[in-house]
């Protein structure tokens, strides 16, 4: 392996990661530009806090993220 190679795996490496992080920031700013004003600072009704916490204690990892998963989708469905 030669210096060039090395230096364009590590190139693209950087970039691939720098790209991702302005990928990631770009889609959390227009998620938070499309959130209605009410919709920022809802407090949550702590009898539903405890039902929910109280649920996802049986629920299985992969059931936790795939929830996880759908609402941060549900955030960017408005476009």
């Amino acid at each position: 392996m030669n210096a060039n190679r090395i230096i364009d795996m590590i190139v693209r490496q950087v970039m691939r990661r720098l790209v991702t992080r302005g990928v990631d920031k770009g889609f959390d700013l227009a998620g938070r530009m499309t959130r209605k004003p009410e919709q920022q600072d809802q407090p949550r009704d702590p009898e539903a806090e405890r039902r929910m916490a109280k649920s996802a204690g049986g629920q299985s990892q992969s059931m936790k993220q795939a929830k996880q998963l759908t609402r941060q989708m549900r955030r960017f469905m408005r476009f």
